[in-house]
């Protein structure tokens, strides 16, 4: 197989991984969201706190989550770009969440590192846009 068909099957690989998160976020399922994660994985997250060390303070983050949730999440994954190479790789996506009608867009960037053959995440930022008042106009 040449690099470019393994970086191929790369790419097909981390597609698959995030298309299993979004499916355990839609079904509110911790544990199948974080086993594709490294046990040392450093999180920065829009949900408090800010930021995570370890996959098991991330599942449990996750968990009081989804039991604060009444009713189902909506999640739509926009404009997956995937880039890999041989055992580092990454991803971003510009995220749609509605929960409980309210609608909200989180920008995604994922880092995976390949580990015993598969690939992990290694690090994870999301964040929400800032809406600011702001008159272009006003440099005071």
């Amino acid at each position: 197989m040449t690099e470019s068909n393994d970086r191929g099957n790369d790419e097909v690989r981390i597609r698959e991984l995030i298309e299993e998160w979004r499916s355990a976020v839609l079904a509110k399922n911790a544990d199948a969201l974080i086993r594709h994660y490294a046990s040392d994985v450093v999180v920065f997250d829009v949900v408090p706190p800010a930021s995570f060390s370890g996959s098991d303070q991330y599942r449990d983050n996750w968990q009081r989550w989804f039991d604060s949730m009444k009713g189902p999440i909506a999640f739509e994954m926009n404009d997956v770009q995937v880039t890999a190479s041989d055992d580092i790789a990454y991803a971003h996506s510009v995220n749609r969440v509605v929960i409980g009608g309210q609608e909200n867009v989180v920008r995604a960037t994922v880092c995976f590192r390949k580990i015993d053959g598969d690939w992990r995440v290694v690090h994870e930022h999301a964040s929400v846009p800032l809406m600011m008042d702001m008159d272009p106009d006003d440099q005071s």
